[in-house]
């Protein structure tokens, strides 16, 4: 499981961080079907902070931190990926890209699960749910880095 997780940075590492301007774009509320550029920079930078909150999960296990500490990790990382979850679902997308945010919800969806399994397998010292959760969320992880990788080919 420690050997997944750990390859992880280096498929999500090549992102690097967003600019400020657009993630204030994914916490506004207001309607942008009209505005396709501004609805693209939102969902890849909805992709980069689930990619983000994949990484500092993947630091923690790194470390060599163990039980209820990475517990606690797994899920605050559920958390930020339902969050982003939620303002994806909030935004108004043009129709083009509502296939694909709806994809990038699935996904999100699946990775919050899947830490949820990998929080407990850390809170009740469950080697099987840690194994499957970690699988899990590495799948969708990289689900959502060849959406972010497809997204920025298209732009």
């Amino acid at each position: 499981m420690n050997d997944t997780l750990a390859a992880a940075p280096r498929t999500l590492g090549r992102w690097g961080l967003a600019p400020i301007g657009l993630l204030r774009t994914l916490w506004r509320r207001e309607d942008s079907s009209g505005d396709e550029g501004a609805s693209t920079e939102v969902l890849v930078t909805g992709l980069e902070s689930a990619a983000e909150a994949g990484q500092r999960l993947t630091e923690k296990v790194q470390s060599g931190m163990d039980g209820e500490p990475l517990a606690n990790a797994a899920s605050i990382c559920r958390w930020e990926l339902l969050i982003l979850r939620e303002r994806l679902a909030e935004w108004e997308f043009g129709p083009a890209l509502r296939p694909l945010r709806s994809q990038v919800i699935r996904e999100l969806d699946g990775a919050a699960a899947a830490a949820r399994t990998l929080s407990s397998g850390y809170r009740y010292h469950n080697l099987n749910r840690i194994c499957e959760g970690g699988q899990a969320l590495d799948e969708h992880l990289d689900a959502l880095s060849k959406l972010h990788t497809r997204l920025a080919s298209d732009a």
